[in-house]
């Protein structure tokens, strides 16, 4: 028997759209990551930025790397220069930052990654489990709510966002 001729059905294209509940997924476990590997949490591992307290002032400092500690930062794993940065205290005073006093070293910075990782790898491990748990039955719990929310999205026109 001869094959028929059938039609090609089209393939459809999905549509691309941001989902809030897997970004936020992924914020979650990116900071369970960078805290137990570089010793800060995730927008100061990005910045570079740290929030440092000097007897009663508080300051929102550039972060001044030493060799003896197991912080590590996305400008000092870069090699990033401060200098002439701003700190800038809670009275409203404005000092300029030193310039950075280790230089960036591959050898130091695989070393602080595998000890941080040698304490903390329990705790990550129970923590990313933990949160990937937390986010599944979320996302099963909240499937309704959220339904009403993407609705009210298309609504407005924001049709590349899904709650």
């Amino acid at each position: 028997m001869a094959k028929r001729k059938s039609r090609k059905s089209r393939q459809r294209k999905s549509r691309k759209s941001i989902n809030l509940m897997n970004t936020a997924e992924l914020l979650v476990t990116s900071n369970i990551l960078t805290t137990g590997l570089f010793g800060t949490n995730l927008i100061e591992f990005a910045t570079g930025k740290t929030n440092v307290t000097y007897g009663t002032q508080t300051y929102n400092s550039i972060y001044r790397p030493v060799s003896s500690d197991l912080i590590l930062t996305l400008p000092e794993i870069l090699g990033f220069d401060t200098a002439g940065g701003k700190m800038t205290s809670t009275g409203g005073q404005v000092y300029n930052a030193r310039a950075m006093e280790v230089a960036f070293d591959p050898a130091r910075t695989m070393a602080v990654v595998t000890t941080n990782a040698k304490a903390n790898a329990v705790s990550m491990v129970m923590q990313t489990v933990g949160a990937k748990v937390f986010f599944k039955v979320a996302k099963k719990v909240t499937s309704k709510q959220r339904s009403a929310i993407n609705k009210g999205f298309n609504f407005l026109g924001l049709k590349e966002v899904r709650a």
